[in-house]
């Protein structure tokens, strides 16, 4: 069974593909492989190896290290995060005024950072790839992109959609139609930790998008945004220094490809 392209990589090639107005559609298959959940045994897993194989998953996590199991105990969640990714943490400064094919959005609701959005938890997953995507979805409709630089300090994300920042700035245009570019529903109850990389985690989901958002730009006939209807994918995260880093289309696949591999 084939991989599905991760969700940055189908985001960025979005973007590339839209600023160059080509009409491709990304083609979307199976499911990643090779990996396993992220849970309180899959963490102390690792530094329990000394432990008897017929040892319990919490006799293993009580031998690890207070930091760990600290870690660990966050991790252990029996929640089920399955469903549409939900987001509601927004900085609001007047009534939103959706825009319209004459006038761009007013009082757009600004995503902030939620507060856990950097544990090591399904939990802190869960909010950083929430605040990602609503963070793209406030660029396209205000050209804005600082809620991004927060979701992506290194810039990789921030300068493929740089585009659209200029479509606000350099050519009096904006994004019309509807209220989101792309929405999210996780297939698994949690994300699920990489065989070969221990800070890296991948979530099946299925990305849509939303096929009413247009661009406005001055003097040209309106241009349709979304070239593909969306479809299976997954969310390639790694834990550094710290923070949640959401990984690029290539770093993935290679993740996913060492973790097939070694299975």
């Amino acid at each position: 069974m084939n991989s599905p392209f991760p969700v940055s990589s189908i985001v960025t090639r979005r973007a590339a593909l839209l600023a160059a107005g080509a009409g491709a559609a990304v083609t979307l298959s199976a499911c990643a492989q090779s990996v396993h959940p992220l849970s309180k045994s899959s963490e102390s897993a690792s530094e329990s190896a000394s432990a008897s194989e017929s040892a319990s998953s919490s006799a293993s996590a009580s031998a690890s290290s207070s930091a760990s199991a600290s870690s660990s105990a966050s991790a252990s969640s029996n929640k089920s995060y399955k469903g549409p990714l939900k987001f509601d943490n927004y900085e609001k400064n007047g009534t939103y005024v959706p825009a319209t094919e004459t006038e761009k959005a007013k009082n757009v609701p600004k995503p902030l950072p939620p507060e856990h959005m950097n544990d090591r938890s399904p939990e802190g997953i869960y909010e950083f790839t929430g605040f990602w995507l609503a963070a793209i979805n406030y660029l396209m409709l205000t050209g804005d992109s600082e809620p991004l630089k927060k979701a992506d300090p290194a810039d990789v994300y921030v300068k493929q959609f740089d585009e659209y920042v200029r479509l606000y700035q350099d050519y009096d245009g904006w994004a019309y139609g509807a209220d989101t570019l792309m929405e999210m529903s996780l297939l698994a109850d949690l994300p699920r930790q990489s065989t070969k990389n221990p800070n890296q985690y991948t979530w099946s989901a299925n990305l849509t998008f939303n096929q009413d958002l247009k661009a406005h730009v001055d003097g040209s006939a309106p241009h349709k945004i979304a070239k593909s209807e969306g479809g299976r994918t997954y969310v390639g995260v790694e834990y550094k220094n710290g923070v949640w880093v959401m990984l690029t289309g290539h770093e993935a696949e290679a993740s996913a490809s060492a973790s097939s591999a070694s299975a």
